[in-house]
């Protein structure tokens, strides 16, 4: 059973370097993106700090991630087309962070991926769900409009700016945003052209993360250097949070739906934040955290709480044994 994580970082060498070594066994394979707005020092620390591990890996072609944005995605694929072009043997790939970490022991995670041969494991919301083009609890704005980020400012064309998740979350209380978004609520909307959807596509959203089966990988890769891939890469550029979209409109559409598992096998607390959402898991956590049927979970900051990290590695570590 082979296994390669692909991790997207862009700071906290120090728990980079402790998940790595938690999963480094035989068999298993990282490749890493760190983000380009990280410092160069930070960086350089990283690299330097895994240097002497063969089976580690940073993608060359490193992609600016903002949140909300398309890098997220661009950098997984990017990721993908690394690994397959690397040579590299795998039957796993499984995307994740630097501040992920395992709830399980090595050795459970590969009788379980062992065990589940050939499944792919995908978060995603069942499209019954959706009614008149309408997401529940958030509209379908975020594929009907042109979502363009223009230094730090995300615009919508041809919508209102509230329709932007960053804008929401992070500049809804601004003056200045608030007289912009007057604005531009004021006369662009005026304009009433929508997108239209990739044809032949039905739209889905779910979780970032997932684990994918190595034909499942090259299906991906493949499909994004065809010209209808090249399209369909092009308008997710353009889609708020496409990184919760793209994965799950391409596979769910494609033949390898029927071997999809509607889970990504992460544990993620969306419900109990501390104040940050998803919650950043604390030492109050652990007997949550051992006793889920996850395998992984997201995500944790050793800054604030290094204890429930000490703890995951005492219960992993006797597990192993």
């Amino acid at each position: 059973m082979k296994i390669a994580y692909l991790i997207l970082t862009h700071r906290y060498p120090e728990q980079l370097f402790r998940l790595v070594l938690s999963r480094n066994t035989e068999n298993v394979s990282f490749f890493i993106h760190v983000n380009p707005t990280t410092d160069n020092k930070i960086y350089n620390k990283m690299v330097e700090g895994l240097r002497h591990l063969p089976n580690v890996h940073f993608i060359k072609n490193r992609q600016v991630i903002y949140m909300f944005d398309f890098g997220h995605t661009q950098a997984s694929l990017e990721g993908i087309k690394e690994i397959i072009e690397s040579k590299v043997d795998f039957d796993w790939l499984i995307l994740s962070t630097g501040q992920d970490y395992s709830i399980k022991s090595n050795r459970y995670i590969k009788n379980f991926l062992r065990e589940n041969e050939g499944k792919i494991f995908l978060d995603y919301m069942d499209n019954s769900v959706i009614t008149d083009g309408l997401w529940p609890n958030r509209g379908a704005d975020n594929i009907n409009y042109w979502h363009v980020r223009l230094w730090k400012l995300r615009f919508v064309f041809p919508g209102a700016l509230n329709l932007s998740s960053h804008n929401r979350y992070c500049n809804s209380e601004k003056t200045w945003y608030r007289i912009l978004s007057i604005l531009w609520d004021g006369v662009v909307p005026l304009f009433p052209i929508k997108r239209k959807f990739p044809e032949g596509f039905t739209p889905y959203r779910g979780s970032a993360y997932w684990c994918f089966p190595r034909d499942c990988v090259e299906y991906t890769y493949e499909f994004i250097n065809t010209s209808q891939g090249k399209q369909f890469v092009n308008y997710f550029k353009y889609v708020d949070g496409p990184d919760e979209m793209f994965f799950q409109t391409l596979i769910l559409n494609s033949p390898f739906k029927e071997r999809v598992i509607n889970d990504n096998l992460f544990f993620i607390d969306f419900e109990n934040p501390n104040p940050t959402r998803p919650r950043v898991f604390e030492k109050c956590d652990f007997e949550r955290l051992v006793n889920s049927p996850k395998l992984f979970a997201r995500k944790f900051d050793a800054t604030r709480d290094v204890e429930i990290l000490d703890l995951l590695d005492q219960k992993v570590l006797q597990e192993d044994k």
